[in-house]
């Protein structure tokens, strides 16, 4: 009989990657629904990847937890919701980290049943039109995050034509379109139809340790980034050997389109590509021949 694994969403969460799961786990032979929160009957699956948030342990679940903290806490307290989290969210029998210090952060220690998984792309994203042809100068796809809107009036009075993906302002700004939240195809046909891509991100933790998928998403499709200067994103550009405009030499809409930028080749970053060696690892665990997850059937 099949193994038949759940991929657990938020509404509240873009999750591009629960997408990615059911493809690969559908590869491998595996049966795979993505299915809403609390509404979703666990008995029915063999298995659940659970994208923490909060978990807590007297739920009921499948019998095999993929468990992802892929963020840490923002806002006031984060390292007791974090604390908080931790102790009472369900225990895994696989976890998957974003990286080595969200792990160390949440107060995991090393093992086998873990890995790292960093954000990737859809490389369909970079299928894009030719550069004069595109109808936005920037693009900005992401969550609303304080500082966004400041940043992204500022480079619509210097004339630019901006597209906002994810969210909506409560007024309008003048030389901007508000997209809302798009689907991921949907969102990159606009990536694709602007010619630099922006990513605001505050210089506070831990926002300033996490990926930036929107980064990433700009790269996978060839077009310059216009960003402002935190860890994260100085050490992605020293890293893939990129090279971004920062909003803070920017005077005039010239420093954007005369700039040299180096758009880096991040195929490597390319989703299939990024779930590879954590794929490897979670089908061992659940293939028939694992006799600590077998021996649950």
């Amino acid at each position: 009989m099949s193994i038949k694994i759940a991929v657990e969403v938020s509404g509240k969460s873009f999750l591009p990657e629960a997408h990615v799961y059911k493809k690969r786990f559908l590869s491998l032979g595996f049966k795979c629904d993505i299915v809403p929160k609390d509404d979703y009957t666990p008995d029915s699956y063999d298995a659940v990847v659970l994208f923490h948030g909060f978990h807590p342990f007297w739920k009921k679940y499948p019998r095999f937890i993929i468990g992802e903290y892929h963020s840490l806490s923002v806002g006031r307290f984060s390292r007791v919701k974090d604390l908080i989290k931790r102790i009472l969210n369900v225990k895994a029998d696989f976890l998957v980290f974003l990286n080595k210090e969200v792990r160390d952060l949440m107060w995991f220690s090393e093992s086998d049943n873990h890995v790292f998984r960093g954000m990737g792309f859809y490389p369909s994203a970079r299928k894009s039109k030719n550069f004069q042809s595109r109808e936005f100068d920037v693009v900005y796809c992401g969550s609303e995050r304080a500082g966004v809107v400041r940043e992204v009036e500022k480079l619509a009075r210097l004339g630019l034509k901006i597209a906002v993906v994810g969210f909506y302002s409560d007024r309008e700004i003048k030389n901007v379109k508000f997209f809302g939240r798009l689907s991921s195809k949907d969102a990159g046909d606009v990536v694709n139809n602007s010619r630099f891509g922006l990513n605001y991100t505050p210089d506070v933790f831990p926002l300033n340790i996490q990926d930036s998928t929107k980064v990433i998403e700009y790269c996978g499709a060839g077009i310059g980034v216009i960003t402002n200067r935190y860890y994260w994103v100085n050490e992605f550009e020293r890293r893939w050997n990129g090279k971004f405009i920062s909003l803070d030499s920017i005077a005039h809409s010239s420093d954007i389109f005369d700039y040299e930028y180096v758009v880096p080749d991040v195929s490597e970053l390319e989703w299939d590509v990024v779930v590879d060696s954590m794929f490897e690892k979670i089908s061992a665990k659940l293939a028939p021949s694992d006799n600590r997850f077998s021996k649950n059937f």
